[in-house]
């Protein structure tokens, strides 16, 4: 509704205007007529435009309904048309005046379609979300606005703006500019801006869309800022679109292999998403199948599927162990796609599982996929066409009659719209490594006996409450503080097999003093007190205390905490390196 009240509001207020005006002129010259007064048009509409102004001349009282309707309407109409007038006019210096006294909203740097995606999922979920956009003619601007969106104009890079939207006292920043330089400049200048922010940490988020460049920049995730100051995280939606992809429309699943049904998927277009497919389905089958050296098979269909196929296991060591990875240098437009003899075996029967199309022209990556279900049409092999967002040609294949609908295995993938969501956040490297550790709680209270009526944290993550969470989060970020004492670091690795890190006794030890240095001081922070007895609601603790005076049931729990530090930086492909030999080991600050 204010969608379209923002759309036809003026020509709402004419029409509103023009029946005032028409009752006005009705109930005068009724007036007139009741009175023995003969006036012409113009003079019975002249006190009707005066109603507005309230400067009417009437004598008598009035009799009819429409001329005491528009008497009240008429000025009301009035006030309104003035101020909805006044707010049109110093509709920049209001927006500055309420910026002043924002605080936990979302800024989104950059107006294309990420950006525009994101700014409405977040606004529907009821978050206020400011949009900065250099071009004025940006067609998403005004469908913004009608969201409630607001919109500030210029370079997100310059630092005065980015003050102006405020984004010291925002809960998130995200920057999904063009370019990658943009971007990276634009996390400087909020990590500047942040730096004397208090309470929860503000979380940047930066679109990479360089693949490698987004590989090499996240080991800065965990290593810019400072802590409950500043939290880098880099995404890149080609990386966690193909991820979606996967958990959506898997390439293979354990009821066919029972069946001794061998996976075979082929992927068509090995660019940034296909390459993010390839190597992420790779990836998925090597941790449930590596004992079992079986591999899967991958084709790829690329002009250049060669140098591809090359470049890809190069950068990823495990890759070939993991698949059989087949190429057909070949192009989507010529006769030998047509045939498509790649989806069959030497005997003529398909051999496919599963095809993902992953070309980044939308009309191709349809024609491609039609094309594949014309030579599997009578069989069962989804094919999964990647487009850029679920309109246009998207929607012709989802708006269908399902049960006589022969194209009823081709599936549309509207990338952004699947990974330009709020969710996103939660496909990033601190919410993943976070939740783990908030599972992997889960499961050692589980051990024990606890249950969820006995400990109220033990519910799914989403149900956990914000300072819980953060709590996570800041345990997380604790990480390198620990690593960098004993003369450890980490680094991204495209390794699959990397064996779990060991610590030895006296790094452990250290390690797990500091995790309880660090739990303690959180916990002052947030008000809590020592008490015998651990109550949530009154804020008060029993592991308040000095680690020498910690039961060792207590202090356990934070060895098992460093213990799994190496298997839970895995989860997002770090792993832990020593840079130096720690001769002297240092116990933490009391």
């Amino acid at each position: 509704m204010r969608q379209l009240f923002g759309r036809y509001k003026w020509l709402l207020i004419g029409l509103i205007w023009a029946v005032v005006i028409a009752l006005g002129y009705v109930g005068f010259y009724k007036h007139f007529a009741a009175s023995g007064e003969t006036r012409s048009v113009w003079d019975t509409l002249y006190p009707s435009l005066q109603l507005f102004v309230m400067e009417y001349n009437l004598v008598g009282a009035p009799g009819s309904w429409e001329l005491q309707v528009a008497r009240f309407l008429a000025p009301l109409m009035a006030v309104y048309t003035v101020i909805q007038a006044a707010a049109s006019i110093f509709q920049e210096q209001i927006q500055l005046l309420r910026l002043r006294f924002l605080k936990n909203h979302i800024v989104i740097c950059g107006l294309g379609r990420k950006g525009y995606l994101l700014s409405r999922a977040f606004r529907r979920r009821g978050e206020r979300v400011i949009v900065i956009e250099q071009y004025t003619a940006n067609e998403f601007l005004e469908q913004c606005r009608q969201e409630g969106v607001t919109v500030l104009s210029g370079n997100a890079t310059d630092s005065s703006l980015l003050r102006q939207a405020r984004v010291n006292r925002a809960k998130y920043v995200i920057s999904v500019c063009g370019s990658d330089g943009a971007n990276a400049e634009i996390s400087v200048n909020t990590h500047k801006l942040a730096a004397a922010r208090k309470g929860k940490a503000l979380s940047c988020l930066v679109h990479m869309v360089d693949l490698q460049l987004y590989n090499l920049l996240r080991e800065r995730e965990m290593a810019t800022g400072e802590i409950d100051t500043f939290r880098l995280e880099f995404f890149n939606v080609f990386e966690s679109g193909s991820r979606v992809l996967l958990q959506e429309y898997p390439p293979f699943d354990t009821a066919a292999e029972a069946h001794g049904r061998r996976p075979h998927i082929a992927v068509v277009g090995i660019g940034r998403f296909g390459e993010s497919t390839v190597v992420n389905a790779a990836r998925t089958w090597w941790e449930s199948h590596a004992k079992d050296a079986d591999q899967l098979r991958i084709t790829i269909i690329d002009r250049q599927a060669v140098i591809k196929k090359e470049s890809l296991c190069l950068r990823y060591p495990q890759l070939e162990e993991a698949c059989e990875l087949v190429t057909e240098q070949i192009d989507i437009k010529g006769p030998d796609f047509e045939r498509a003899d790649f989806l069959f075996d030497d005997r003529g029967n398909p051999c496919v599982t599963m095809v993902y199309v992953c070309l980044d022209d939308d009309s191709q990556a349809l024609s491609a996929a039609l094309t594949l279900h014309n030579r599997l049409r009578s069989l069962e092999v989804p094919i999964v066409v990647r487009m850029t967002h679920e309109a246009g040609l998207a929607t012709l294949l989802r708006e269908r009659d399902v049960a006589h609908d022969s194209f009823v295995n081709l599936h549309p993938f509207g990338l952004f719209d699947r990974t330009c969501t709020p969710e996103l956040i939660s496909g990033c490297t601190y919410e993943i490594l976070a939740s783990a550790v908030h599972k992997q709680y889960i499961a050692n209270e589980t051990r024990k006996g606890s249950t969820p009526e006995t400990n109220p944290s033990m519910v799914p993550w989403e149900e956990l409450p914000e300072s819980i969470r953060e709590s996570n989060r800041n345990q997380v970020e604790h990480i390198r503080v620990k690593l960098e004492a004993i003369g450890c670091d980490i680094t991204i690795t495209n390794e699959w097999d990397v064996p779990p890190f060991q610590f030895t006794p006296e790094e452990l030890e250290l390690m797990s003093q500091m995790e309880h240095v660090r739990f303690v001081t959180e916990r002052l922070k947030q008000g809590f007190t020592y008490a015998p007895s651990k109550d949530l609601k009154k804020k008060t603790s029993p592991t308040l205390v000095a680690w020498e005076r910690l039961p060792e049931e207590e202090k356990e729990k934070d060895r098992e905490t460093v213990r799994q530090i190496s298997g839970l930086l895995a989860r997002t492909r770090f792993r832990i390196y020593r840079f130096r030999k720690q001769l002297t080991l240092k116990g933490p600050a009391p």
